[in-house]
């Protein structure tokens, strides 16, 4: 998990869903390296990463023994 402050989980449109919160969060990390061609799930990964931390520290979600299997079933409830 990334050792950050976590982040604020405000949408920037009413109804906006967590997977397009993740989307556009990837989005922002690949721009941050410079947009390189191929591996895409590195930034998906580490956007859901983060959304994740963010849930758990605003207490949204609670932590489970098999959170990193299904991070991504307790991010898109």
């Amino acid at each position: 998990m990334d050792e950050q402050k976590p982040l604020e989980l405000i949408p920037d449109f009413l109804g906006e869903t967590r997977h397009e919160f993740v989307a556009k969060l990837a989005y922002k990390y690949w721009e941050e390296r410079g947009r390189p061609f191929g591996s895409p799930e590195a930034d998906w990964f580490r956007a859901e990463r983060a959304v994740y931390s963010s849930l758990l520290a605003s207490g949204l979600i609670t932590q489970s023994a098999n959170d990193l299997r299904n991070m991504a079933e307790k991010i898109y409830r």
